[in-house]
């Protein structure tokens, strides 16, 4: 194993560390090509024997602890084959998706278009993806996600803006999310991306209502975690610690009542 990949795998831990998620955070690699893949990474088509969506396979790896790679013949998502460049944009095919879209996501054909106006399209020639656990992880990530709550994404944003200040901007359509707008956009742009996960990542990908995504590129991971690191010395903690040294008090109409049903539970003065 390379020093690097130590490396990632300690950050895996530190982060799970910081802010206790429910899931693994995952790394994200992009390959050049299908030999990149070594035999014993799990595949849908081959080894499931089924096509996924790569917000399914994510959930897999986040859930399982597996290492998996897909490649255009595990993938059934029509959206993330165009975006990956696994099928060819045509005008076609960028028709389909705004009829798509036209009474679901938008009202009319104009409006639809305007969100395919705004994607993000890997433009490099990558054959696929390997996606690993980040605390065993057997690749050096090109972007990492964190599946977590807002409470836990906020720790994260608060870590990254400890070195960067200002806010963090980020954009949302409520679709094409963790795929997109989670592993492409934060790739292309070099920023991490507060992502609010669509109905694709909740129906097929298995996110609960609860969860959001915070996605980092390889370039900030290290400045996220140890803005993350120095704010928790600092007092910003997760799991939040509530203020419970108060006296508990009533409504004055109801506090009579209540010490009256209470017979000894709350103590008189």
């Amino acid at each position: 194993m390379s020093e690097n990949i130590e490396k990632f795998r300690a950050m895996g831990r530190k982060i799970e560390e910081l802010l206790r998620p429910s899931s693994f955070p995952i790394a994200i690699k992009f390959i050049k090509d299908e030999s990149e893949i070594p035999e014993n990474y799990k595949r849908p088509k081959s080894d499931l024997n089924i096509q996924t969506f790569i917000c399914q396979t994510c959930k897999m790896v986040r859930s399982y602890g597996w290492t998996m790679a897909m490649t255009e013949e595990d993938c059934s998502c029509k959206l993330a084959r165009g975006i990956y460049g696994w099928d060819p944009m045509t005008e076609e095919a960028k028709n389909f998706g705004n009829q798509f879209s036209v009474g679901l996501y938008a009202k009319d054909l104009e409006t639809a278009k305007k969100w395919q106006e705004k994607m993000y399209l890997l433009r490099e020639n990558y054959s696929g993806i390997i996606i690993s656990p980040l605390t065993r992880t057997k690749i050096e990530p090109d972007v990492v996600q964190i599946y977590c709550n807002p409470a836990q994404a906020m720790r994260l944003i608060q870590g990254y803006l400890y070195h960067k200040g200002g806010v963090l901007e980020f954009t949302s359509a409520g679709r094409g999310a963790s795929c997109h707008e989670g592993v492409i956009k934060s790739y292309q742009t070099g920023e991490p991306q507060l992502v609010i996960l669509g109905n694709g990542d909740r129906v097929w990908g298995g996110a609960e209502d609860s969860e959001i995504l915070f996605s980092i590129p390889k370039i900030k991971l290290e400045i996220v975690l140890d803005g993350l690191e120095t704010t928790h010395k600092a007092g910003l903690r997760y799991p939040i610690p509530k203020y419970m040294n108060y006296n508990p008090g009533f409504q004055s109409s109801f506090e009579k009542r209540a010490k009256k049903r209470a017979g000894g539970t709350i103590a008189k003065e």
